[in-house]
């Protein structure tokens, strides 16, 4: 009798074992590929960067950022800024202000 409870206690604790083992694998086969999930992500945003980098010193480019965010004109030009631009570089001014704080 106290052989067959220790038998069974036996079975109990290994089983108990290969289902521990068993959530184990799966959790870190879930984890691994939350984490390739996560490195794809980052494998894109850092090629969109790499791109917008390459594009930086580009002549138009800056040339288009000097006019958009600095209002820049080249001589002999007239730069017209009408109320709802106004309105909405405030907007964008304010918005950067919040995300910098």
């Amino acid at each position: 009798m106290r052989r067959r409870a220790l038998i069974a206690l036996l079975v109990v604790a290994i089983a108990g074992v290969l289902v521990f083992s068993v959530w184990s694998v799966i959790s870190l086969k879930k984890e691994q590929q939350d984490m390739r999930d996560q490195l794809e992500a980052l494998e894109k945003e850092k090629a969109q960067l790499e791109k917008e980098l390459s594009h930086i010193n580009d002549p138009a480019n800056l040339e288009e950022q000097a006019r958009d965010q600095l209002r820049l004109i080249k001589k002999g030009e007239y730069l017209y800024i009408f109320p709802e631009e106004i309105t909405e570089a405030g907007k964008k001014a304010e918005e950067e202000l919040t995300e910098e704080e």
